[in-house]
């Protein structure tokens, strides 16, 4: 018998199986499905590196930062696992890592990836109860998403390069977070 057409449907993971593949991909679980990782680059690398530096010193006693590692939203048995460029996350040991009921906080850093970050993750974080910025690099700004209403506006609360931003009690200046501009255009 000659096949003219397949149905095929996906098999979809929840975080939990996903979490226990053998994999050195960079990926992350999105709706039970596996994507890859967008490479990252050097503003990428420079705004998850002053976040981590900003944040540490002021962190809520009982938390620590997860830095680009996969967080189950919002829980082990749903079927997403983003690789969160910056958790505040409860300071324990994991099982098999932690989930949104273990997070305080979440930033994302965009570039190649906001409109994933923004369409699909914002959502999904807000949903979960956990309060969201997303480091929009080519905006130059910040934006916040704590509520569903941040949701219904077309980039959240906006933070612009010269303001200030609170997350868990800590101030963070934007511009802080971005490269210069003399170096960013050289």
């Amino acid at each position: 018998m000659l096949l003219t057409e397949v149905d095929q449907n996906p098999h979809l993971l929840t975080a939990a199986e996903y979490i226990t593949l053998d994999s050195e991909d960079r990926t992350e679980l999105l709706g039970g499905m596996i994507y890859d990782v967008s490479p990252r680059n050097e503003p990428h690398y420079y705004a998850v590196s002053k976040l981590v530096q900003i944040l540490f010193p002021g962190l809520p006693a009982g938390s620590i930062i997860r830095s680009e590692g996969a967080v189950a939203v919002p829980g082990w048995k749903g079927r997403d696992a983003p690789e969160v460029d910056v958790a505040v996350v409860l300071d324990k040991l994991y099982e098999l890592g932690p989930t949104a009921a273990d997070s305080l906080a979440f930033i994302e850093v965009s570039d190649a990836t906001y409109r994933t970050d923004r369409r699909y993750k914002m959502p999904l974080y807000v949903k979960a109860g956990v309060p969201a910025w997303i480091v929009n690099i080519r905006l130059r700004q910040v934006e916040s998403y704590g509520s569903p209403a941040d949701l219904e506006l077309l980039h959240g609360r906006v933070f612009g390069e010269r303001d200030s931003f609170d997350v868990l009690g800590v101030t963070i200046p934007v511009a802080r977070l971005l490269v210069p501009r003399a170096e960013s255009d050289a």
